[in-house]
C-alpha cells in the first residue's frame, strides 16, 4: 500500500496536522529566495507557519459575521501558499484570483462569488484600490502576511479557533476568462484531496518541483498530491522569470526527481546544450495545461523524456492520463472511464462530454446535468480507448504555457474600425497571439497602405487589449495587414467560418511565428551598426516597458522592473524585426530576454550572434573578469593615510585596547565555531554578526541556535554573551541593509572584520553569487578602506581550497593567488576566486591589512564529532543504513587520501590568523588551513566503521553506484539517492586521481593549532558515527528501508 493511500484526509487542516507528526523533521515544501538558495520547510514548520498565519489572518477580519469567501490576488509567492493554507485551516473558503485579470474580471469574480475580503499581495494591492474605486468591491483589502517575520509572530501556542461555517468548505478557483469573464469554479477539498490519492497511486513517489502558480488548477492538484503522498515540493520564487537554467539550477540543488510545468516551458529546454537530456535524467515530467505541440513532442519521445500528460479540467478533475508508449495519446482514468462520452463533430473528432454522476464534476452546462468541454479528440487508428487531443471546438485559444485566451473582445474592438473587413485572432499552441486583418474596401478607396491601416487600427487595438488579461494582449507588430479583396472563408451572412479561415491563412501564420523566431541574413531592417546595437536595445525595451530611458539602467533585472512573459516575447520580436544578425542560421531563444536578463547582456549576445558565438551560458572567465573589474575599485581619502598620525585619525583599538570585530556567517558550522574563540578571547570586547534576518530578535535567536547546535553552549551570560550584537541584514542589499548611523558607527569601532559568510550552492553558475556574495564582499571591503581609524581594520576572507583545486604545483600548491586555469569548474569556487583577487585589490588601493584563507573540506568537531549529514561524506556513510553497501575506492594509488579538518580546530585557526598580527611587513597574505593528517578511505575510514559495529558490504566503486541506482528512489527512504548524479562522476572513472596537497608552512606560523595535523583518529570516527546514527539518522524514514536489507 502506497503512502498516499493510508489515510483519506476530509480537509486541510486535517492533513497538516497529520504531517506535522508523520513529517515532523522532514520537508514538504521547499522555497526559493530571489538568488536561488531553497528553504525547506517540515511538516511541523508548515503547521507552526500556518497556525500563527491564521490567528493573525482572523484578528484582521471583522468580530462578527465574519465573511464565509475571503479572495486571494499575488503571485505564488511563499506567503501566497501559507495565506491559503491559513484560510483552509480557519474553515474559511478561499478563492484563488490570478494577479493577471482586467479589473472587469477582478468585479465579476467577487460579485458572482459574493466575496467581500481580499488578501492581496503587495504588487496587486494597488490594483485591489482601483477595482474597490470604481466597484465598491471588495470591502476590505487585506496586505498578505509577510513570512520573514515569522518568528516574531508570539503564536506559536495558541490554537486555531474556526470561523463558524455558515456553509461547505470549498475550494474556488476559476476559468481563464473564456466567455469574456472568468468563471469560478467551486471545488470541494475532500474530493480533491481523495483525487490526489488515487492520482499519487498511479505515479512515481518522488520529490517535485513545480513551475506553476496556485491560480492554475493543476498548480494546486500538483500542491495537494505531494502533500497526501509525503513527498517534497519545491516551489520556484515567485518573483523570479522561470527559465531553463533556472529550472535547471533548481533542480540539481533540491534533488527533485520530477518537474511539473506546462509545454511552454520544456520548449526552453530544446534551445539551451543538453537541456532535453537533462529532462531525459527524470523519473518523470508532467506536463499540464496544454497539448504539448507535435514537434515538439516528438524530440522528447526520441530523447525518451518520461512526460506524463494528464488531461483534466477544473470543472471535473482528472479525466484521462498518458498512454505510456506515446505520452500524445491519452486514455480514460478508471474512476472517470464510465462518466465519458465521445460525441462525433465534423469529419472524424469526436466532441467529449462529461457526464452526471462523477464525484470531481462540479459543473454543468447542459439541462442533462452534463458538462461539455468543448474539447475535441480524435480515436487512435488501431488502439482501441486511445484519444489524441486536436482543437477547441468553439473560439477559445489555448497558448503553449496552457493559457486559456478569448479572442471575441480583440476581434469586435478591431472589426469595429471602418478600414477593416475582418479581423480573427491565431495563436493556438503558439507562445503568444496575432491577428490577421482584412483591410476594406473603405481603406482601399482612401489608397491606405499596410501601415496606415495599422496606425487607423492602433486605438482599437488599444481597447481590445485593455478588455482581456495581459497574456492576451496583442501588439502592433503581431498584426498581419492582408490586402483588400483577399478571399476568406464566410458564411452567407458574410460571417468568418473561423476554423476554415485559420487553415486558408495557415502558410500567413505560419510565416509570421518563423519571421518571429529566426533572424535572416535579407533582413528588411536598417543595417544596425555594432556600436549603435545597445542603444536600439535600450529603446526597444523601454518602449515596451512604456518607460523612460533614463528610468532603465543597462544592467537593470527586467523581470524585476515588471516586464512579463508577453512584453518579453515582443521585446525578442522587436529585436528580430529592428537589428539584423547578418546571418540565415543565427536565431533568438524563445526566452532570450529573460535568460539575458537586462539590457546590456542582451546587447552583448546580439554581437556575439552577429560573430558566430554563443553565449548561451556566460563564458565564466571572461564573467570573472567583468565581475572583477566592477568590484575592484575602492576609495581612500589620501587624507585618511597619514604618513604621520594626524588629526582626524583614530589610532589604536577600542577602549582599552580590546578589539571590536564585524564576523559574517555566524549561522553556520564553522561561524559558530569560530564566533565562540572570538567571544571567549579576553581581547576581544565586541563582535558584531550581520545575519539574515528582518529584525535583531529573529537574528539573536538565529546565532544562539546555532551555538546550541554545535554543542557550544552555554556561554557566560555576564561576559560572554553581551560581547554578541547581533544585527539584522540583507546580503543583496548594496549596504547589507545596515542603518547608517550603524555604519558610521562601524567607521570608527571595527579593528577587524572576518567575511566568513557565503551561498553554499555547488550548482549554482558564476553569476548567481553576484547579488548576494561579491556585491557584499565589495561593501566589507569598502566599509574598511573607508574607515577613519590607522591601521584600518584587518580583512580575513574565508575562501576554500576550491578557487586553487586545479593547480599543479610539483610538490604542494603553494599559499599566493592563483590566474584563473587553477580554479574548479563551478560557479561556488569560481566566486571565491573572483573574491580572493577583490581583496587583494583592497589591500593595494585602500592599505587594507588582509588575508585570504582558503579553508580545506572540514568535518564534525573532536569532542562531539557534530558533522552536517546532509554532506557528501555523512550522506555516502549513509548508504551503509539503506542500501546496506559502502564504496570501496579503486584508484591507481591504491587507496584514496581524504584530508578533513575538524570544524573546531579550523576555526580555532581562523581565529588564530584574523587576530594575527602583521608579519614580514606585507599588507596582503594567502594561507591554506587544511589538515597535514590524512586518512585512507579503505584502509582506515572504512574500517573504523566497521568496528564501531556499522554493519555493510565493502563493495567496489562502480558496483556500489549501480546498487544504489537500482535501490529506492524516494529520497526520503533512501537519502543517498538524492545525490546519484554526484556519485556517479565521482566513481565514474577507476583510475582514479590523487588529492592534491596543499602548503601550510605560512598558515602554521599564523595558527599554532595546525602545527602537525589532527589525527582523524578511530576514536573520532566513533563520534561522527554515534553522532549520525543516534541524532541526526535517528527516527528517520531510511529506518525502515534499512529493515529491508537485515
Amino acid at each position: 500500500m502506497s503512502f498516499a493511500q493510508e489515510v483519506i484526509f476530509a480537509n486541510i487542516d486535517q492533513l497538516i496536522r497529520d504531517r506535522a507528526k508523520t513529517h515532523a523533521d522532514k520537508p514538504i515544501l521547499s522555497y526559493a529566495d530571489e538568488d536561488g538558495a531553497f528553504q525547506s520547510y517540515t511538516g511541523a514548520d508548515i503547521e507552526r507557519l500556518t497556525r500563527a498565519a491564521a490567528i493573525t489572518y482572523r484578528r484582521a477580519l471583522p468580530v462578527k459575521d465574519v465573511p464565509f469567501t475571503v479572495a486571494l490576488v499575488g503571485v505564488s509567492s511563499f506567503e501566497y501558499y501559507i495565506a491559503f493554507f491559513a484560510l483552509q485551516r480557519m474553515g474559511l473558503t478561499s478563492m484563488f484570483i490570478s494577479p493577471r485579470l482586467a479589473d472587469q474580471g477582478y468585479v465579476h469574480l467577487l460579485t458572482a462569488t459574493g466575496c467581500q475580503i481580499v488578501i492581496a499581495a503587495e504588487p496587486s494591492m494597488k490594483t485591489m484600490e482601483r477595482v474597490r474605486k470604481t466597484s465598491g468591491l471588495p470591502a476590505m483589502i487585506i496586505p498578505l502576511l509577510d513570512m520573514k517575520s515569522h518568528s516574531d509572530l508570539g503564536l506559536e501556542e495558541e490554537e486555531i479557533v474556526p470561523v463558524p461555517a455558515v456553509s461547505k468548505q470549498e475550494f474556488i478557483i476559476h476559468s481563464g476568462g473564456t466567455t469574456g469573464l472568468p468563471k469560478p469554479v467551486r471545488l470541494s477539498p475532500s474530493t480533491w484531496l481523495a483525487q490526489a490519492a488515487a492520482v499519487a497511486a498511479r505515479m512515481p513517489r518522488a520529490d517535485t518541483l513545480t513551475t506553476l502558480p496556485l491560480f492554475h488548477s493543476f498548480g494546486l492538484a500538483t500542491l495537494l498530491r505531494c502533500l497526501v503522498n509525503g513527498t517534497t515540493l519545491a516551489i520556484l520564487n515567485a518573483n523570479r522569470p522561470i527559465t531553463a537554467s533556472i529550472i535547471s539550477s533548481s533542480i540539481e540543488c533540491t534533488f527533485s526527481r520530477a518537474l511539473v510545468t506546462v509545454p511552454y516551458i520544456l520548449k526552453f529546454f530544446t534551445e539551451i546544450s543538453g537541456g532535453v537530456e537533462r529532462l531525459a535524467s527524470l523519473t518523470q515530467v508532467i506536463a499540464a495545461g496544454s497539448a504539448i505541440p507535435n514537434d515538439l513532442a516528438e524530440m522528447l519521445l526520441a530523447k525518451k523524456v518520461r512526460v506524463y500528460h494528464l488531461y483534466g479540467l477544473t470543472e471535473a478533475g482528472a479525466l484521462m492520463e498518458a498512454w505510456a508508449p506515446d505520452f500524445r495519446w491519452v486514455t480514460p482514468l478508471a474512476h472517470a472511464a464510465p462518466f465519458l462520452k465521445f460525441e462525433p463533430v465534423g469529419e472524424d473528432g469526436f466532441h467529449l462530454v462529461v457526464m452526471p454522476g462523477l464525484s470531481a464534476k462540479v459543473y454543468s452546462n447542459r439541462e442533462d446535468g452534463s458538462y461539455a468541454t468543448k474539447d475535441v479528440f480524435r480515436p487512435h487508428p488501431s488502439e482501441p480507448g486511445l484519444w489524441r487531443f486536436v482543437a477547441r471546438q468553439d473560439d477559445i485559444i489555448v497558448l503553449m504555457n496552457g493559457e486559456k485566451a478569448d479572442p471575441t473582445p480583440l476581434e469586435e474592438a478591431v472589426s469595429r474600425n471602418p478600414h477593416v473587413r475582418a479581423a480573427v485572432v491565431f495563436g493556438a499552441e503558439r507562445d503568444s497571439l496575432g491577428m490577421i486583418v482584412i483591410a476594406s474596401d473603405a481603406a482601399k478607396a482612401k489608397m491606405l497602405k499596410k501601415q496606415d491601416i495599422l496606425d487607423s487600427i492602433a486605438p482599437d487595438l488599444d481597447l481590445g487589449n485593455s478588455r482581456v488579461p495581459g497574456y492576451a494582449r496583442i501588439s502592433r507588430e503581431a498584426v498581419v495587414i492582408k490586402d483588400t479583396g483577399t478571399p476568406f472563408p464566410c458564411t452567407d451572412k458574410a460571417t468568418v467560418i473561423k476554423p476554415r479561415f485559420l487553415q486558408t491563412f495557415a502558410a500567413d501564420i505560419e510565416d509570421y511565428y518563423q519571421k518571429r523566431a529566426r533572424a535572416h541574413a535579407t533582413n528588411e531592417a536598417a543595417e544596425v551598426p555594432d556600436d549603435q546595437v545597445l542603444s536600439t536595445v535600450r529603446h526597444i525595451v523601454v518602449t515596451a516597458l512604456n518607460m523612460s530611458v533614463a528610468d532603465v539602467d543597462d544592467e537593470a533585472d527586467l523581470f524585476a522592473l515588471g516586464m512579463d512573459s508577453l512584453q518579453a516575447s515582443n521585446v525578442r520580436s522587436s529585436l528580430v524585426k529592428n537589428i539584423n544578425l547578418r546571418s540565415a542560421s543565427a536565431t533568438l531563444a524563445t526566452n532570450v530576454v529573460f535568460e539575458q536578463a537586462n539590457i546590456a547582456r542582451l546587447a552583448r549576445h546580439l554581437l556575439d550572434l552577429r560573430q558566430g558565438l554563443s553565449t548561451q551560458q556566460d563564458a565564466p572567465e571572461a564573467l570573472a573578469q567583468a565581475l572583477l573589474a566592477k568590484y575592484s575599485h575602492f576609495s581612500d581619502s589620501p587624507s585618511r593615510i597619514p604618513s604621520s598620525l594626524g588629526a582626524g585619525t583614530c589610532t589604536g583599538t577600542v577602549t582599552g585596547g580590546l578589539l571590536c570585530v564585524l564576523l559574517t556567517g555566524a549561522t553556520g558550522a564553522v561561524g559558530a565555531h569560530l564566533l565562540r574563540n572570538l567571544v571567549i578571547n579576553p581581547t576581544v570586547s565586541q563582535i558584531y554578526c550581520p545575519v539574515r534576518a528582518p529584525d535583531s530578535s529573529t537574528a539573536r535567536t538565529r546565532i544562539l541556535s546555532a551555538l546550541e547546535h554545535a554543542r557550544l553552549l552555554p556561554l557566560d551570560p555576564t561576559i560572554h554573551l553581551p560581547k554578541i550584537v547581533a544585527v539584522p541584514c540583507d546580503f543583496a542589499a548594496l549596504d547589507l541593509g545596515l542603518p547608517a548611523s550603524l555604519v558610521a558607527q562601524f567607521s570608527s569601532t571595527l579593528t577587524h572584520i572576518i567575511h566568513n559568510a557565503w551561498s553554499v550552492n555547488f550548482n549554482h553558475s558564476l553569476r548567481s553569487f553576484e547579488t548576494h556574495s561579491l556585491r557584499s564582499t565589495h561593501f566589507l571591503l569598502n566599509l574598511a578602506a573607508s574607515s577613519i581609524r590607522w591601521p584600518k581594520p584587518t580583512v580575513t576572507f574565508v575562501s576554500s581550497i576550491a578557487a586553487a583545486l586545479c593547480a599543479e604545483p610539483a610538490d604542494a600548491i603553494p599559499e599566493i593567488l592563483h590566474p584563473w586555469s587553477t580554479v574548479a569548474e563551478m560557479g561556488y569556487a569560481q566566486s571565491k576566486w573572483v573574491a580572493e583577487h577583490m581583496v587583494a585589490a583592497a589591500a593595494e588601493q585602500a592599505r587594507v591589512p588582509a588575508r585570504v584563507v582558503r579553508l580545506g573540506q572540514v568535518c564534525g568537531d573532536t569532542e562531539w564529532g557534530v558533522w552536517n549529514p546532509a554532506e557528501a561524506f555523512p550522506v555516502t556513510v549513509q548508504a551503509a543504513c539503506t542500501i546496506g553497501a559502502l564504496p570501496v575506492v579503486e584508484s591507481e594509488y591504491g587507496d584514496e587520501e581524504e584530508s578533513w579538518l575538524p570544524v573546531d580546530v579550523a576555526a580555532k585557526a581562523l581565529a588564530q590568523v584574523a587576530l594575527a598580527a602583521e608579519q614580514n611587513g606585507a599588507r596582503f597574505h594567502v594561507l591554506h588551513v587544511v589538515n597535514e593528517a590524512r586518512i585512507l578511505w579503505n584502509a582506515q575510514f572504512l574500517t573504523y566503521l566497521k568496528k564501531h559495529g556499522l554493519e555493510f558490504e565493502a563493495v567496489p566503486q562502480k558496483e556500489w553506484v549501480r546498487r544504489l541506482e537500482a535501490s529506492e528512489q524516494d529520497v526520503q527512504l533512501n537519502p543517498p539517492f538524492k545525490l546519484l548524479a554526484f556519485f556517479k562522476t565521482r566513481y565514474a572513472s577507476s583510475s582514479g586521481a590523487s588529492q592534491p596537497k596543499f602548503d601550510t608552512a605560512q598558515a602554521r606560523k599564523w595558527a599554532p593549532c595546525l602545527k602537525g595535523g589532527v589525527d582523524i583518529s578511530q576514536e573520532l570516527v566513533g563520534k561522527f558515527l554515534r553522532y549520525w546514527t543516534q541524532e541526526a539518522w535517528a527516527k528517520k524514514p531510511q529506518d525502515k528501508l534499512l529493515r529491508l536489507h537485515t
